[in-house]
């Protein structure tokens, strides 16, 4: 496959992008910026913000339409293999699409898909990857560009990249980088493929589901280092979050802290007290309002401690 992909391989190629949150931005503009044609942005439709607000375009088709591609929002595989079909499209490029892709998308272009996954394959598999790797402490992750097949993130790897995780870092931190480091990998092997074998996948395999609001309810009964992981992994979506006399408190920032609060209780200096040592809340964003640090939140309840709902 090397040599036949040496010997056709044009210095740029007719693309197909599939992407749709911020995240898969950096990747389009990098094709396009080392002149790459990109003839199809595959995204999803457009959703509403708020409950009665208009329906807002995906980040990739904002960014597709003020680089002048050809933007198709789409709900199923079968519009994009109807599209595809007779576009003679040479590789697509998948970067966090939100739809699972058929074998026979898969099949049309002569080089397949390339699809940009978000950690270190095997582990963490899935559709949280960054995520789940602050939950468990990891202290590196990084970026795969991947050759997609029909199994979850199953696919041989043709490159990666290390990233360390620090004990500040966010999703919303590592998806800044990660995203940007992604997309000069993905890049350098369109430019030479042949020098990018895929290889097999090696190593212990880990599952990184999807994980919704409810995910990141916080439990006092857990410990406090656990916690505060919780608060990065959901910062800056959906949050980690709690609730206080019936109102939804979501907690930013936090760090653990140095003293001991009853379980339950939230004292005058913003810190909580869990089944092992208290958490700080640096940064709280109470229902409705903006936010602020957990002090000034307290000092605005006018009380000095508070007991968390359970």
């Amino acid at each position: 496959m090397a040599s036949l992909i040496s010997d056709q391989l044009a210095p740029t190629m007719r693309i197909a992008f599939f992407g749709t949150p911020e995240l898969a931005v950096p990747t389009l503009d990098a094709l396009v910026a080392v002149g790459h044609e990109v003839s199809a942005v595959f995204t999803r439709p457009k959703q509403r913000r708020h409950r009665r607000g208009e329906p807002v375009s995906t980040p990739v088709a904002s960014a597709a339409n003020e680089l002048g591609l050809n933007v198709i929002e789409v709900t199923s595989a079968q519009e994009i293999e109807t599209f595809l079909a007779d576009k003679n499209i040479e590789v697509g490029v998948v970067v966090a699409f939100g739809l699972i892709l058929t074998p026979s998308i898969i099949a049309l272009p002569r080089l397949g898909l390339l699809n940009l996954h978000f950690s270190l394959l095997p582990r963490w598999r899935g559709a949280s990857p960054v995520q789940h790797a602050i939950l468990a402490g990891d202290t590196e992750t990084g970026v795969c560009v991947m050759q997609l097949e029909e199994g979850l993130d199953t696919g041989p790897v043709r490159a990666k990249a290390v990233f360390p995780v620090d004990p500040q870092s966010t999703t919303g931190s590592l998806f800044d980088s990660l995203s940007q480091i992604g997309a000069g990998l993905m890049t350098e092997v369109l430019a030479a493929p042949e020098e990018f074998t895929p290889e097999p996948q090696s190593g212990e395999i880990s599952w990184a589901p999807t994980l919704k609001v409810d995910d990141f309810r916080i439990d006092v009964q857990r410990p406090a280092k656990e916690i505060e992981k919780m608060v990065r992994a959901g910062n800056p979506q959906p949050g980690a979050w709690m609730t206080v006399s019936g109102n939804r408190v979501k907690i930013e920032k936090a760090h653990v802290g140095d003293t001991q609060v009853d379980l339950g209780v939230i004292d005058k200096h913003a810190h909580l007290g869990t089944a092992s040592g208290a958490l700080a809340l640096d940064v709280v964003h109470p229902q409705g309002r903006k936010s602020m640090s957990g002090v000034a939140w307290l000092a605005g309840l006018r009380t000095e401690k508070v007991q968390v709902d359970t």
